[in-house]
């Protein structure tokens, strides 16, 4: 009471508010909150974090992980360019010293070295990771397999060492970094998706079978039609356009633009809309290829005035071939115009992103398809499924369907719950597929061949030749 008495005369008050403001100047300064979160705190500040960031891709099949195990949340999403290029600059690039491969020229190294570095920016920047089974390749290993194909060494190699071809390091890029993105959000392995568009087209967006399927997933007219039922699931048409604004985000992302300009890209990735309703089965056209032959004759080739020949040449392109050098104007005016015209839109077959989506929704159907005989479930383990998601997508779930309720009559002790890769393998006669298709036999070798070819680039080590 006689503070507050005292505190009133008129002396007294600025007196207290003098020694108040003296102890506040003479007290310690404590240390100001950094302005910048921690996140963006130089890279030695975030030792206890970056090391944790797994290389290899996860393990999808074993231990078995709750909740959805590709989301790595307990990583920071907003790293600095700093720290992103710290990070990986210089991860796998003795792969290349290893390697001493004179088939790896600048072009190559520079894609190589993207394709393996995106899985770790993809986690640390996004928190997007990719999975694999147990018995499949890492990065490194499918990188090997790329590379040691005939097709890169007698294919890629020269389309890409000659400028006049006009090899596309942009294309070849988003199909790798589109199907990292649809591997994370579709939640089937990597390794398996890697090389069944491998195998489908060799990452080729111009690819076109003799049976008129088209681009990097070789989508057919049936294909098309099972993609749009399987839309018509909320759950389904959600997965597609959550990984299309995924990939916009990544394009436009300015620390992956950094990223790519300091392993020596210089691109101009495009804007990502949303996949739209109807996915267009583009068919070419006369007026294209005569305007392919104009495009041609402007630059001093005079064979563009033979539309016949065009076609002719263009049929080679679209089939993977490599054109003679005299002809190599050919591929780069047709690719360029292709995807100016119609790859450049999200409902075109030939548009790389909605390929890539649409095909990876199929997969993800069949290898999460239950697959059965009247009442009775097969149980399969991962890399079974993978085996048979892989013979369904060119040739649909009936004929598997046969396979396994055939096997199931054959070998009734079998146990398809434990059903390995390998012995699956071993089973996947062409005797057996020739009863399950009943397809002539030149489709049944064919599907026994593609199948053999994805699991000897998914798995770590070929079963079988």
């Amino acid at each position: 009471m006689l503070i507050l008495t005292a505190l009133r005369h008129p002396v007294m008050l600025p007196a207290v508010y003098i020694f108040f403001l003296i102890l506040l100047l003479t007290l310690p300064e404590k240390a100001p909150t950094p302005y910048f979160p921690n996140y963006y705190l130089p890279l030695v500040m975030q030792q206890e974090i970056l090391p944790s960031v797994a290389e290899e891709l996860i393990a999808l099949d074993s231990p078995a992980r709750s909740g959805r195990p590709l989301e790595i949340l307990q990583f920071p999403q907003n790293m600095s360019s700093v720290q992103l290029l710290q990070n990986v600059t210089n991860k796998h690039k003795s792969y290349f010293e290893m390697k001493n491969d004179q088939h790896i020229n600048a072009s190559m190294r520079r894609v190589f070295l993207s394709f393996i570095q995106f899985e770790s920016i993809s986690r640390l920047r996004f928190n997007r990771g990719t999975g694999r089974l147990i018995s499949h390749r890492d990065l490194v290993d499918l990188a090997d397999h790329f590379i040691d194909s005939r097709w890169y060494r007698e294919a890629l190699k020269r389309n890409s060492s000659n400028n006049s071809y006009g090899f596309s390091e942009e294309r070849l890029l988003r199909v790798l970094i589109s199907i990292q993105a649809a591997a994370h959000f579709f939640e089937v392995p990597y390794p398996a998706l890697f090389c069944l568009f491998f195998q489908e087209s060799k990452f080729d967006f111009l690819a076109n079978s003799s049976t008129g399927a088209k681009g990097i997933g070789q989508l057919t007219t049936i294909a098309l039609r099972e993609v749009r039922r399987l839309r018509d699931f909320s759950s389904k048409e959600l997965l597609i356009q959550r990984t299309a604004v995924h990939l916009n985000q990544v394009y436009s992302d300015p620390q992956i633009q950094i990223w790519l300009q300091n392993l020596g890209f210089n691109l101009d990735l495009p804007i990502i809309s949303p996949i739209p309703e109807n996915i267009e089965f583009t068919q070419l056209t006369s007026e294209f290829m005569r305007e392919v032959g104009k495009e041609l004759v402007k630059n001093g080739h005079s064979y563009g005035e033979n539309t016949g020949l065009l076609w002719f040449l263009s049929k080679k392109i679209r089939r993977g071939r490599i054109l003679p050098a005299r002809y190599s104007a050919m591929h780069k005016v047709f690719s360029t115009m292709l995807a100016e015209q119609f790859a450049s839109s999200s409902s075109s077959t030939y548009n790389i992103e909605t390929n890539v989506l649409a095909s990876t929704l199929l997969f993800s159907h069949y290898y999460r398809y239950q697959w059965r005989k009247n009442k009775k479930i097969f149980e399969l383990s991962a890399e079974a499924r993978v085996i048979l998601a892989t013979a369904a997508y060119n040739h649909g779930q009936s004929g598997m369907r046969r396979f396994l309720i055939n096997l199931s009559h054959e070998f009734p002790m079998l146990n398809f719950k434990t059903l390995s890769a390998k012995k699956l393998r071993i089973l996947f006669t062409t005797r057996r597929l020739s009863r399950a298709l009943q397809r002539p036999f030149y489709k049944i070798r064919e599907a026994s061949r593609h199948v053999r070819h994805i699991m000897n680039c998914a798995e770590k080590s070929p079963l079988l030749s």
